[in-house]
């Protein structure tokens, strides 16, 4: 998997995640001192200085910041796994329902890595994946958030419910979240960018939460509304 920018890359590094070949542009001033880290952490990687019209096929994209790099790919975790780790430490786990958009997946790992999540769970069919697009996205938090894709999505939920969950759905027409008292250990359900939670999942919640707002825009962009929702459940779990 090729990933590029300077946070990216500098995260994978301190994150200790296998990193192959780093392509940097001639000119590159390494600020972060990404370099000298990378060569003493990954004796094996190469370092290969090339001019900026290399990094831009390499990388697809002008966005580059003169450093691209060949990783292996972000393996998932296993879904049975991060549901124990999410009821033995009474945390809160994100399902996202067919979020297709990789810029707002990739955001959304920065909130789940910001405020704390246990993981986050995404179907395999009809959602982003993880991509250099979205790697690039997340700053980097790809490499610190566990996920796990599941076959069915709906019987994903029934099974975090069967293992002791709770099941929170976040969308318009629910409680007041501001004065919302989660439950812990916790799921927090966010629904597709159009459509929202699905039918059979919203089937299995055991209560929705939605987000006041006084402005003349009816909704939020889905990664704003999940960091929203992450920053308030993090300030519970903490009491």
């Amino acid at each position: 998997m090729v990933i590029y920018g300077v946070n990216p890359i500098a995260e994978a590094v301190r994150s200790g995640y296998p990193i192959l070949k780093v392509y940097v542009e001639q000119s590159f001033r390494d600020r972060e001192k990404i370099l000298p880290l990378l060569s003493s952490s990954y004796p094996s990687a190469k370092i290969v200085k090339v001019p900026r019209k290399k990094l831009d096929e390499i990388a697809k994209t002008k966005k580059h910041q003169g450093i691209v790099a060949i990783v292996s790919p972000v393996e998932p975790t296993d879904f049975d796994e991060l549901v124990q780790r999410t009821i033995d430490t009474n945390g809160y786990l994100l399902f996202l329902d067919r979020i297709e958009d990789p810029h707002n997946l990739g955001a959304i790992f920065r909130s789940a890595d910001a405020f704390g999540a246990t993981g986050i769970v995404i179907p395999k069919d009809r959602s982003a994946t993880i991509t250099d697009t979205v790697v690039k996205a997340s700053t980097g938090a790809v490499f610190y958030v566990p996920y796990a894709v599941v076959n069915s999505f709906s019987q994903a939920v029934k099974e975090f419910k069967k293992a002791g969950g709770w099941l929170i759905g976040l969308e318009t027409g629910g409680k007041p979240i501001s004065k919302y008292s989660f439950p812990f250990p916790l799921g927090l359900v966010v629904g597709s960018e159009g459509r929202g939670i699905s039918n059979p999942v919203k089937k299995q919640l055991d209560d929705v939460v939605t987000i006041e707002m006084k402005g003349h825009v009816n909704s939020l962009n889905v990664s704003n509304a999940v960091a929203i929702g992450l920053y308030l459940i993090s300030l519970q779990n903490e009491t």
